[in-house]
């Protein structure tokens, strides 16, 4: 009776243990990101980029291509073509853009995004990012804590031909939707 008993224990722990695993599985599968789709546009990785900045910040939301205040309805963040700030050579871009709040000039959030023609201009590009972050920094070292925070927790990162900098709050999750999302 003991054997008996003690056989139908294991079977137990063995069916218990299966059924772990299988709810492991399937709680991994719901954590992932649904959307991995691939975009071959800088514009469209901005979008997705912006659309998780809006989903993740309960002031803003996502609409018409723009960073809106939920409240207000106006738009928080402008965004601007590359061409609009210096250190980026045109024939290197094949589309970019910046992104920079609207009113608040003490505010030093700041999002570029931007494709480069190929590989070399990629590398250009990189170290125009770096000019932007230097300048960046002397326009607003003596910001307080929080801009300074902000300064110094950028994201700097080239993937392919798409660069993308990061001036905001949890910047590397930022990195990781644009990472996610170029080709």
């Amino acid at each position: 009776m003991k054997k008996l008993l003690f056989g139908i224990l294991i079977i137990m722990t063995i069916f218990t243990l299966i059924g772990c695993a299988q709810v492991k599985a399937y709680v991994k599968t719901l954590e992932q990101p649904k959307d991995n789709e691939k975009i071959e546009d800088a514009r469209g990785i901005l979008d997705k980029v912006l659309e998780h900045i809006a989903e993740s910040d309960h002031e803003l939301s996502f609409e018409d291509g723009k960073l809106v205040d939920s409240e207000l309805g106006v738009p928080h963040f402008e965004v601007l073509p590359i061409s609009e700030i210096k250190h980026f050579d045109e024939k290197d871009v094949v589309d970019g853009f910046i992104v920079h709040p609207v009113v608040d000039v003490d505010n030093p959030k700041l999002l570029i995004v931007v494709e480069a023609v190929d590989k070399k201009a990629s590398i250009s590009l990189n170290d125009a990012m770096r000019k932007v972050k230097s300048d960046q920094y002397a326009e607003f070292k003596d910001g307080g804590m929080i801009t300074e925070y902000l300064i110094n927790n950028n994201e700097t990162v080239r993937q392919g031909n798409f660069l993308i900098y990061v001036t905001w709050e949890k910047a590397e999750d930022i990195v990781k939707v644009f990472e996610r999302h170029v080709r």
